[in-house]
């Protein structure tokens, strides 16, 4: 279990760091061609490798904690980070569906500046489940 937890966590935070890039490609496309495929590749990466990742270390860390025990200071923040996790997760994907739609109704400095989130959030994780500080 502890392994595949791993291993999708690895997968979605790739993800998650990598879609900001694709969000500030899209912002900064000039062509309609260069739009389409950015549309695909987002979607696709979403929808099909990013969103079942995230899912999918949810389910075995639940299972995990159901397993284990919850037990522990540190686990509550860590589920607070995961959620945090979600969110962004969650709002990356609106902005896609905004960016689809309506085009860029931010700056590509904007869509840049996303990567700070999961720069943050993703080693917290990891330090709270190594250290398990209190």
């Amino acid at each position: 279990m502890l392994t595949l937890h791993i291993a999708f966590l690895l997968l979605w935070s790739g993800t998650l760091l990598y879609f900001p890039h694709l969000l500030a490609q899209q912002a900064s496309a000039e062509d309609d061609e260069d739009h389409q495929r950015l549309l695909k590749m987002q979607h696709t990466l979403y929808a099909f490798v990013m969103t079942p990742a995230g899912l999918l270390t949810i389910i075995f860390g639940s299972w995990m904690v159901f397993e284990r025990g919850f037990s522990g200071g540190w686990l509550p923040a860590k589920l607070t980070l995961v959620l945090a996790m979600v969110f962004f997760h969650v709002y990356c994907g609106n902005l896609m569906e905004q960016l689809r739609q309506e085009g860029s109704a931010h700056s590509v400095w904007f869509y840049r500046l996303l990567l700070l989130p999961p720069m943050l959030l993703i080693p917290a994780v990891i330090a709270l489940v190594v250290q398990k500080p209190f």
